[in-house]
């Protein structure tokens, strides 16, 4: 499927007091991370951005928000209305964890729906998932009118909804899975980020000695 990963960095990062796009992880910065990620899904890439010279070298394509400060609506919309393909994966850059199998995943099981969010313990994860360029004119109704909450939105869309038992990476890497949906806004969330760095390297390296 051609689809374009769409990373949303036009948060204001208030509650952590620092940009936590470019928060620094164990060998590149936050957004770097997720970006190699999504490459494994696509080689189309696009930032959503109101500071495109925060993001100018990482080589990527950028866009800025057509309605300003309307919170997470605003930016879909943006990567929406930017993206050269019908299908668009779209991640916040607080997510440091996400994992290229669970786009994908979700990027199978989109024929037939305007979008496909997951549902992880009972909580929809929309910033981590799939959306169609048929959900614009809604997105633009839902903005012009301030309509801002994601639900109100989808609600009026046509939604494939995934819970953890929906994914195979959920039975066969649990520790990932776990992980994937991971978001940080505060300090105390980027030193838990880092620790959870610390473990899944280990797991990693202790599964492939493993496997050798």
């Amino acid at each position: 499927m051609n689809t374009t990963a769409v990373i949303l960095a036009g948060g204001k990062s208030s509650r952590m007091g620092e940009n936590k796009a470019l928060l620094p992880m164990k060998e590149k910065t936050n957004i770097a991370k997720i970006a190699d990620e999504l490459e494994k899904v696509t080689k189309q890439l696009l930032i959503v951005t109101n500071t495109p010279e925060d993001y100018r070298f990482l080589g990527y394509p950028m866009t800025t928000d057509q309605y300003l400060g309307l919170g997470p609506l605003a930016g879909i919309h943006a990567g929406l209305s930017s993206s050269g393909t019908e299908v668009s994966i779209a991640v916040a850059c607080d997510m440091p964890f996400i994992h290229a199998g669970i786009a994908q995943e979700m990027l199978d099981a989109a024929d037939g729906y305007d979008a496909v969010i997951p549902e992880i313990e009972g909580r929809l994860q929309p910033l981590f998932a799939v959306y169609k360029k048929s959900c614009l004119p809604v997105l633009t109704s839902c903005l012009d009118n301030h309509v801002l909450k994601v639900r109100e939105f989808l609600a009026v869309i046509t939604v494939k909804i995934m819970k953890e038992q929906d994914f195979r990476l959920y039975e066969e890497q649990p520790h990932l899975f776990s992980t994937s949906f991971f978001n940080m806004n505060m300090p105390e969330e980027y030193h838990q980020a880092k620790q959870l760095e610390e473990e899944l390297g280990l797991l990693n390296k202790n599964e492939r000695t493993i496997k050798e």
